[in-house]
């Protein structure tokens, strides 16, 4: 192995490590919050005002903070030097500054409009305290624009580990403050806290921007030619990455008048857990992958872009297959044992894991497509995604309304969950033919074969772990129990079949095991002797 690839391989799994710890102490904070507030008008209310900035920053601004940074700065530095894209990169933070900060200014003024917009099935007092947490809030998204700027920079610099940590630092502070404050400022000093968390997520990346060249400079130019240059990709951009944030504010208007609006609460924990299984895998992949791509598309390597994109499918799959199938066999006792405490009812579980079980059905789909769209951006072909997006937003809502319509009083969460899912599959689908189109991937049979298998072996693991947790339970073990044996059990049937099926990634799995330890064995034989 080249010492880049070893160089990438270290850097890949040390993020997973310490994306893995933020994701774990991310759901500690969800279960803290819904074992305090549950379903309650005050959950509702926070959870609908915690959407909201989050929501409007993805429409105005979204993933265009890094996508159009992280090419155009690259690119400059490749052809032009680094003094040049330092030059770009603190005219482009005075820029993200400036829209934020109008941003923030609208959402203070219209807050109670954009509750009722977002959630308008909510009664009267749940929707003027989603109003009055919204304010606190709203002012992060200028944080959020900062906090994304530098992960652009930094990324771009070969560093890593800083981007990464930065949801650990925020998770840390929100915990923190259900543990010790909670009890005495309540849903308004978590909103606090939320904007806190924000504010760290920029300030812990400036010490390593500075380091690497960065300095602040409020005369910086907004009107030159590489800001006009990201600029001019930035609409194409938005409107591809606004797939999710659309997704989210139609189910969050359909979710307000089921039940109360506990519907709300059931998506949003629900998507979660299924962003916290996602995330993992694909940010790891596709954030350590971008600068990578955008550097092969600067040089006119396409080979490399090819193997880079086919690797990171395959691999993706092989990972999330197993996992989305459990999830979707074992969704209400999985959503049972991390939330089910304190105002968080056995019905709430119920209602999540419905969302829950159709939402594992997108989370190949979400993952791959991610991979798709970060390689249209790093090769600056921004309307190639645009238009996925475009026709995925389209089937969501156009199927979700007509599923309304026809169902009526039945429809509930997971219908939305699931149309969701299949939004993400049709976005994916698209990216894939216009990245074959676009000659960014080969046709290359053994490859997608190894996919295939994938697939094929998580079905039948789920197929087995939904008879093994079923038997269980008949013969009276508990939710605990029957979790506890399914998934070994499941991981077992999945790796048997990815042998027996000849998968690629299974029998380099087995491979590397085996080398390891191996090498272990001569390790202790060489060391046993001494004068």
């Amino acid at each position: 192995m080249s010492d880049g690839k070893k160089s990438l391989a270290r850097s890949a799994v040390l993020m997973g490590f310490i994306i893995l710890f933020s994701k774990a102490l991310g759901l500690y904070r969800d279960i803290l919050v819904a074992s305090a507030y549950g379903s309650s008008s005050a959950g509702v209310a926070y959870e609908t005002a915690s959407r909201l900035p989050v929501t409007i920053f993805d429409f105005v601004l979204g993933g265009v903070v890094t996508a159009a940074f992280i090419p155009v700065y690259n690119a400059l530095a490749v052809q032009k030097g680094k003094k040049e894209a330092l030059s770009f990169c603190q005219s482009y933070v005075n820029l993200i500054l400036l829209v934020t900060a109008a941003l923030s200014l609208l959402g203070e003024i219209f807050a109670p409009w954009l509750v009722r917009f977002m959630a308008p099935d909510l009664a009267a007092d749940t929707a003027a305290l989603a109003a009055r947490l919204t304010r606190i809030m709203f002012p992060m998204v200028i944080f959020v624009g900062l906090a994304f700027s530098f992960v652009g920079f930094l990324q771009s610099e070969g560093e890593y580990n800083i981007p990464a940590v930065i949801s650990l630092v925020s998770n840390l502070i929100m915990v923190g403050y259900l543990l010790f404050l909670n009890g005495r400022l309540g849903v308004y000093g978590l909103s606090a806290a939320m904007l806190i968390g924000w504010f760290a997520q920029a300030a812990v990346q400036i010490p390593s921007a500075v380091k690497r060249g960065f300095r602040y400079r409020p005369a910086a130019p907004l009107n030159t030619p590489e800001i006009g240059r990201a600029a001019k990709n930035t609409v194409p951009i938005l409107i591809a990455t606004w797939t999710t944030p659309v997704c989210a504010l139609i189910n969050t208007r359909l979710a307000s008048g089921i039940e109360n609006g506990r519907g709300i609460i059931a998506l949003g924990y629900a998507n979660r857990l299924y962003l916290i299984i996602v995330g993992l895998f694909s940010f790891v992949a596709t954030n350590l992958l971008f600068p990578y791509f955008a550097r092969a598309a600067a040089s006119g390597n396409a080979e490399e872009s090819d193997r880079l994109m086919r690797t990171s499918l395959r691999t993706l799959v092989f990972i999330i297959a197993p996992i989305a199938a459990g999830v979707a066999v074992l969704s209400v006792p999985f959503v049972g044992l991390i939330y089910e405490r304190g105002e968080f009812t056995a019905s709430d579980t119920v209602l999540t894991a419905a969302a829950l079980s159709m939402y594992a059905v997108g989370m190949l789909f979400s993952a791959c497509g991610e991979v798709l769209t970060k390689a249209f951006f790093a090769a600056e072909k921004t309307k190639l995604p645009m238009l996925a997006s475009v026709i995925s937003m389209a089937f969501n809502s156009g199927v979700l309304y007509a599923a309304r319509a026809v169902l009526g009083d039945r429809f509930g969460v997971s219908a939305i969950a699931l149309v969701t899912a299949l939004s993400a599959g049709v976005n994916m689908g698209v990216n894939f033919v216009l990245a074959c189109r676009e000659r960014m991937i080969t046709s290359t049979t053994a490859g997608w074969a190894d996919i295939v298998k994938s697939v094929l072996s998580a079905l039948v693991m789920g197929a087995a772990v939904w008879f093994v947790y079923g038997r269980l339970g008949a013969a009276g073990f508990g939710r605990l129990a029957g979790f506890a044996v399914s998934v070994p059990a499941g991981v077992l049937v999945y790796g048997l079949c990815g042998l027996l099926c000849g998968s690629g990634e299974m029998r380099g799995l087995v491979g590397a095991v085996k080398e390891k330890l191996a090498g272990k064995k001569t390790s202790g034989k060489g060391g046993v002797t001494h004068d």
